[in-house]
């Protein structure tokens, strides 16, 4: 067999071939459609078979499985891009029964099982095998525990197996996906840099790159890539993408008519994001509105939105600043309090903490006022007992519609210090979580449109919670501006020192 030519993108291109001291065990690539990652694993298995040991006549034999979360997926996707590259009677030969793909070329011979993940019997399939090496299709989609039972399935075939190890390729997904965590906050993971960062052409620039993080490699057994956008000047892949001048005609077409979140996962490679739901906040933008080192002051009041619940409740904690900017400090969620235990074992140790001395406005959700089921005390009554020195705030109309108009008219204001909203990068993690599809209007399938009301799950609590905040902002900038009015909407002209005194013009 000849592997025919590939000239991948440079990102893909080290993904290849490991560039790294020494094999890693795992291999990660996300990215936009279209850049390149599928075509990537596959000749990553091409590379990493042709470095197998060979057996006593010569001959290297690997065992590899190709594991998609559903056989429809396996069929009309990754089969395609395996047969673009690897044709039947050239490449090697395709057993159509098993689904197996017997891949030669030199002196490597490699057998390649396509398996899905549909039901309890293919898993059980996938996880009794014994291969060389495991490639995960869309991996975002695939279980954390069926990642690390069939990490332990490779390296077990042949017998004599040098050289083994599990990698994939995938879309990007919402950030409550546990692979999140475990490529962005995982320091067994190396997230290495972009191409047009790093040059990867000079041997030496990894060694000197490691040490200029502090990496210690001996407690790394993974890498992960994130590529560009494909409206980014450093996309991947352009020159096998229609046109193929090396332009992102590609991307412009395909994203027009698309929603905002689909561009945002497919196009823009941006976590957070899922086309499966409607963000309840689609103006919010990390990049604009999350911040990092805010500050407390003391001098102004600390207004905490409340959504409570024993399922699930959540404190945020906020401010406005003198520039007309909503603040958000900080966040408190937990689930199985009642309101009496929240306050002393929750709430006031978290205030003592981080907001000494705070003049508490307590915004919380209306239904909170009603008796709850379990006896005629409202839910919200102990937070306005005296000796706590808070203040609650109750509106009788707080629909979800009039919360969002008051989160967006943060979210889409700017002022002289810069957008409208700041959210705190390090204290407020489930709120932008939240807010970057988290929160959101599950998809009817029947009716392929949204839901009228957010779909109920771990991020809705802080979402609500941060909505009583903003509505209590945007009605006190309401009454601001009816009273600046004056009566007859004439304006009410405050005297200077050695003026006269108050009038209407």
């Amino acid at each position: 067999m000849t592997v025919i030519p590939y000239k991948p993108p440079p990102t893909v291109r080290e993904f290849i071939l490991d560039y790294a001291p020494g094999r890693l065990f795992y291999d990660w690539i996300v990215g936009p459609v279209g850049s390149g990652k599928t075509t990537g694993i596959f000749f990553k298995l091409v590379r990493m078979a042709s470095l197998q040991a060979p057996d006593p006549d010569g001959i290297k034999r690997t065992r590899a499985v190709v594991v998609r979360n559903s056989f429809p997926q396996l069929r009309d996707t990754t089969l395609v891009s395996w047969n673009l590259w690897f044709k039947d009677g050239t490449a090697g030969h395709w057993r159509a029964t098993e689904k197996n793909f017997d891949l030669k070329f030199g002196n490597v011979e490699c057998e390649v099982l396509f398996r899905p993940l549909d039901t309890p019997a293919d898993i059980a399939r996938v996880l009794s095998l014994e291969v060389s090496f495991a490639l995960l299709d869309e991996f975002v989609k695939i279980p954390r525990d069926i990642v690390e039972a069939l990490s332990a399935r490779v390296g077990r075939y042949p017998g004599n197996c040098t050289n083994w190890g599990v990698w994939g390729s995938s879309n990007p997904d919402n950030e409550d996906n546990w692979w999140y965590d475990y490529l962005h906050k995982n320091p067994a993971v190396l997230q290495m840099p972009k191409a047009h960062e790093f040059d990867y052409a000079d041997p030496d620039a990894f060694a000197a790159w490691i040490a200029l993080e502090g990496t210690d490699m001996s407690q790394v057994n993974g890498r992960f890539y994130q590529q560009p956008s494909g409206f980014s000047p450093h996309a991947e892949n352009l020159l096998n993408l229609p046109p193929r001048d090396g332009s992102a005609d590609y991307y412009h077409e395909i994203a027009k008519g698309k929603p905002e979140e689909w561009i945002r996962q497919f196009i823009d490679a941006e976590w957070g994001y899922s086309a499966e739901g409607k963000p309840v906040v689609p103006t919010f933008r990390s990049k604009d509105h999350v911040s990092s080192g805010l500050k407390y002051s003391p001098s102004q009041p600390l207004i905490v939105g409340l959504d409570p619940g024993l399922g699930g409740s959540a404190f945020v904690f906020t401010q406005e600043d003198l520039h007309g900017r909503m603040l958000v400090l900080g966040e408190l969620c937990q689930e199985g309090y009642g309101s009496q235990r929240l306050i002393v074992e929750r709430l006031n140790p978290f205030l003592r903490h981080h907001f000494p001395n705070a003049r508490v406005v307590i915004a919380a959700d209306p239904a909170a006022g009603n008796r709850s089921a379990n006896d005629e005390q409202a839910i919200i009554q102990p937070f306005k007992d005296p000796r706590t020195g808070f203040h609650v705030d109750i509106e009788t109309n707080n629909r979800l519609p009039l919360r969002l108009d008051a989160i967006e008219s943060f979210t889409m204001k700017m002022t002289g210090a810069g957008p409208g909203l700041q959210i705190d990068a390090e204290k407020c993690p489930r709120l932008i979580r939240a807010l970057k599809g988290g929160w959101r209007y599950v998809i009817d399938q029947k009716r392929a449109e949204p839901r009228a009301e957010p779909e109920k799950n771990p991020w809705s609590h802080v979402g609500d919670a941060f909505g009583y905040a903003a509505r209590y902002f945007h009605r006190a900038n309401e009454r601001y501006s009816r009273y600046n009015q004056g009566p007859a909407g004439r304006r009410l002209v405050i005297p200077t020192q050695w003026g006269s005194s108050y009038h209407m013009r």
